[in-house]
């Protein structure tokens, strides 16, 4: 039987500072734009072999599945 935890969130990239909890434990990236926004959420989810979710409002998280 095997126990862990194997989904979480590695990042938050996102243009809204009001969308992340100051207390948060995750890294979170601000991007100055929407082509940078994207640009990032990519190149960190293919460094951390993750997944790009966008959760809309110009915030996206990067999940290890």
């Amino acid at each position: 039987m095997e126990f862990g935890l194997k989904e979480f969130i590695i990042a938050v990239v996102t243009l809204n500072k009001d969308m992340v909890s100051p207390g948060s434990m995750t890294p979170v990236f601000y991007a100055q734009h929407e082509e940078h926004l994207i640009d990032l959420s990519s190149t960190i989810a293919k460094i951390v072999d993750g997944a790009v979710h966008d959760l809309g409002m110009g915030t996206y998280i990067i999940v290890k599945h």
